[in-house]
Protein backbone atom coordinates (compact mmCIF):
# COMPACT_ATOMS: atom_id res chain seq x y z
CA UNK A 1 0.00 0.00 0.00
CA UNK A 2 2.80 2.18 0.74
CA UNK A 3 4.56 1.52 -2.26
CA UNK A 4 1.43 2.41 -4.55
CA UNK A 5 0.85 5.71 -2.11
CA UNK A 6 4.38 6.43 -3.29
CA UNK A 7 3.93 5.85 -7.45
CA UNK A 8 0.90 7.99 -7.36
CA UNK A 9 3.21 11.04 -5.94
CA UNK A 10 5.62 10.41 -8.18
CA UNK A 11 3.50 10.07 -11.19
CA UNK A 12 1.98 13.28 -10.04
CA UNK A 13 4.85 15.16 -9.58
CA UNK A 14 5.71 14.44 -12.87
CA UNK A 15 2.73 15.03 -14.38
CA UNK A 16 2.64 18.93 -13.03
CA UNK A 17 4.59 20.77 -15.73
CA UNK A 18 7.80 22.80 -14.84
CA UNK A 19 6.04 26.18 -15.92
CA UNK A 20 3.03 25.54 -13.48
CA UNK A 21 5.54 25.80 -10.59
CA UNK A 22 7.61 28.84 -11.59
CA UNK A 23 6.80 32.78 -9.80
CA UNK A 24 7.30 34.25 -13.40
CA UNK A 25 4.49 35.09 -15.74
CA UNK A 26 4.36 33.55 -18.95
CA UNK A 27 4.94 35.56 -22.41
CA UNK A 28 1.08 35.47 -22.95
CA UNK A 29 0.94 37.46 -19.84
CA UNK A 30 3.51 39.79 -20.43
CA UNK A 31 2.45 40.56 -23.93
CA UNK A 32 -1.41 41.11 -22.80
CA UNK A 33 -0.34 43.55 -20.41
CA UNK A 34 1.19 45.61 -23.57
CA UNK A 35 -0.52 48.13 -25.42
CA UNK A 36 -1.65 47.47 -29.00
CA UNK A 37 0.93 48.14 -31.85
CA UNK A 38 -2.02 49.13 -34.03
CA UNK A 39 -4.64 51.20 -33.30
CA UNK A 40 -7.86 50.86 -35.30
CA UNK A 41 -9.80 53.70 -35.27
CA UNK A 42 -13.80 52.94 -35.86
CA UNK A 43 -15.65 54.30 -38.96
CA UNK A 44 -18.97 54.18 -38.18
CA UNK A 45 -20.31 57.12 -40.95
CA UNK A 46 -18.81 54.99 -43.78
CA UNK A 47 -22.14 53.12 -45.38
CA UNK A 48 -21.71 49.77 -47.15
CA UNK A 49 -22.38 48.56 -50.17
CA UNK A 50 -24.11 45.88 -50.70
CA UNK A 51 -22.44 42.44 -51.94
CA UNK A 52 -22.85 41.65 -55.21
CA UNK A 53 -23.43 38.44 -54.63
CA UNK A 54 -26.68 39.95 -53.18
CA UNK A 55 -27.79 42.15 -55.61
CA UNK A 56 -27.35 39.63 -58.86
CA UNK A 57 -26.97 35.71 -57.62
CA UNK A 58 -29.95 36.39 -55.32
CA UNK A 59 -32.58 37.44 -57.41
CA UNK A 60 -30.85 35.32 -60.99
CA UNK A 61 -31.09 31.74 -58.60
CA UNK A 62 -34.79 33.08 -57.61
CA UNK A 63 -35.90 33.40 -60.87
CA UNK A 64 -34.56 30.02 -62.04
CA UNK A 65 -35.97 28.12 -59.11
CA UNK A 66 -39.15 30.08 -60.21
CA UNK A 67 -38.94 29.04 -63.84
CA UNK A 68 -38.10 24.92 -62.67
CA UNK A 69 -41.07 25.01 -60.89
CA UNK A 70 -43.31 26.37 -63.56
CA UNK A 71 -41.69 23.70 -65.89
CA UNK A 72 -42.48 21.17 -64.00
CA UNK A 73 -45.98 22.01 -63.29
CA UNK A 74 -46.61 22.29 -67.20
CA UNK A 75 -44.66 18.76 -67.74
CA UNK A 76 -46.53 17.50 -65.08
CA UNK A 77 -49.82 18.09 -66.05
CA UNK A 78 -49.52 17.63 -70.08
CA UNK A 79 -47.52 14.79 -70.14
CA UNK A 80 -47.46 12.64 -67.10
CA UNK A 81 -51.20 13.16 -66.00
CA UNK A 82 -52.77 12.56 -69.08
CA UNK A 83 -50.62 9.42 -69.89
CA UNK A 84 -53.25 7.64 -67.18
CA UNK A 85 -57.11 7.43 -67.20
CA UNK A 86 -58.47 7.40 -64.39
CA UNK A 87 -61.54 4.37 -65.19
CA UNK A 88 -65.32 5.26 -63.62
CA UNK A 89 -66.57 2.38 -61.20
CA UNK A 90 -68.94 -0.13 -62.22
Amino acid sequence: MKRLAALVLVLMSLAVPASALSPTPTVALQQAQDEPAVVIEDSEGVPEAEAWTFRFLVPALMVITLGLVVGLVIWYQQGFKSRYRIRDAE
